[in-house]
């Protein structure tokens, strides 16, 4: 009987530890560039593969 809980345990474990295919894919809103700007702020998206998506920081009123 304890192997049986060994193996449960050891296999939601293992099924926590992957990320799920449920997860949302972001999207690019500004731009794909190599490097971006100054003021600018990088994400990683599908959209934008390698390169880094550049977002233009909003100002706090």
């Amino acid at each position: 009987m304890r192997i049986i809980y060994v193996v449960l345990a050891v296999f939601l474990m293992a099924l926590m530890a992957t990320p799920g295919k449920s997860q949302s894919k972001k999207s690019c809103s500004g731009r794909c560039s190599r490097t971006c700007g100054k003021g600018e702020k990088e994400e990683h998206t599908e959209d934008c593969r390698r390169m880094y998506c550049c977002l233009a920081h909003r100002k706090k009123k």
